[in-house]
């Protein structure tokens, strides 16, 4: 988490003197409703382990419809992504395009090249519907080390007052290959979503209703017998927006799982009866700078 919050200040203290329409943000996360990296086929329990990682974003403004997004985070599913894009704003639609890269996931590659596309149609103030999918480049697996990542989201909302609501859909995948076995990291989420606000109210709050599926599967690359571990659960999300000043946002979190309940191959998926693991979460906590507006206060 140092290193996060250390490459954000340098950011800031870089941009901060002649930067326009330039936005810094990081994110950190935890939660135990995941499974670990490290997991093996033979395992039935639900580990008392807490994941966690974050990234760092920079979007630069360039004029009132066009923007560059630079991304670098990790993911409990994809692992390490960085992302380039162009962000192309009109009233009625917008399109988000460019490369993504999947970084020091393996030793044998460095870098794994994909695209990333999004397409938004907006009707301001009735509804929208949102399209988005990433894929990594080349589709074979052919020697140890080799992985793919993919994500697709798919989002149709509508507007009431004070509030926007939204249905979505979540896929992500991760496939990596070592000597003797494909690893299929999985995760699937159906959710109904509500942004609540209200004007001149420093505060939004967006609640969250979701399906989640999370899945890892071991295949044998020579007999292609699989095993295949599931967790699913039910939860409640709740995120709390607070605009601190007009330089500094900060966001919290917190996914809280109702219902959790999976398998391990042919057995049931043993959960934690006892201890903090016992409640199955994840936790987030993020932080935007207009780095446009601290500047100008620091002059002031």
């Amino acid at each position: 988490m140092r290193r996060y919050v250390a490459m954000v200040a340098w950011l800031v203290a870089a941009a901060a003197s002649t930067a326009t329409g330039l936005e810094v943000g990081s994110e950190f996360y935890i939660g135990s409703l995941a499974f670990s990296d490290d997991r093996t086929a033979d395992e039935v329990a639900l580990p008392q382990v807490f994941p966690w990682g974050g990234g760092v974003v920079v979007d630069q403004q360039i004029d009132d419809q066009l923007s560059i997004i630079i991304d670098f985070h990790s993911d409990p599913t994809l692992n390490y992504v960085s992302y380039t894009l162009l962000d192309y704003q009109q009233q009625f639609f917008a399109i988000t395009l460019g490369p993504f890269f999947g970084f020091f996931n393996s030793r044998n590659t460095i870098l794994k090249p994909g695209i990333s596309t999004a397409v938004r149609a907006d009707i301001p103030g009735i509804a929208f519907v949102s399209f988005r999918a990433d894929s990594s480049i080349g589709g074979r697996l052919v020697q140890a080390g080799d992985y793919l990542q993919e994500r697709s989201d798919v989002s149709v909302g509508f507007y009431v007052r004070n509030a926007i609501c939204s249905v979505n859909l979540l896929t992500k995948g991760y496939i990596y290959r070592t000597a003797d076995e494909e690893i299929v990291d999985n995760y699937l989420e159906y959710s109904f979503k509500t942004d609540l606000y209200q004007k001149n109210v420093p505060y939004r709050v967006l609640l969250s209703f979701a399906y989640q599926e999370r899945s890892k599967s071991f295949i044998d690359v020579v007999t292609r017998d699989s095993v295949v571990h599931r967790l699913r659960s039910v939860v409640l999300g709740t995120t709390l927006a607070m605009q601190m000043s007009d330089w500094l946002l900060i966001e919290l979190g917190l996914d809280s799982s109702i219902f959790s309940f999976g398998d391990a191959g042919d057995e049931l998926l043993a959960l934690p009866t006892s201890g903090i693991a016992q409640y199955l979460f994840n936790a987030t906590l993020a932080v935007r700078v207009q780095v446009d507006a601290l500047a100008e206060r620091r002059r002031r």
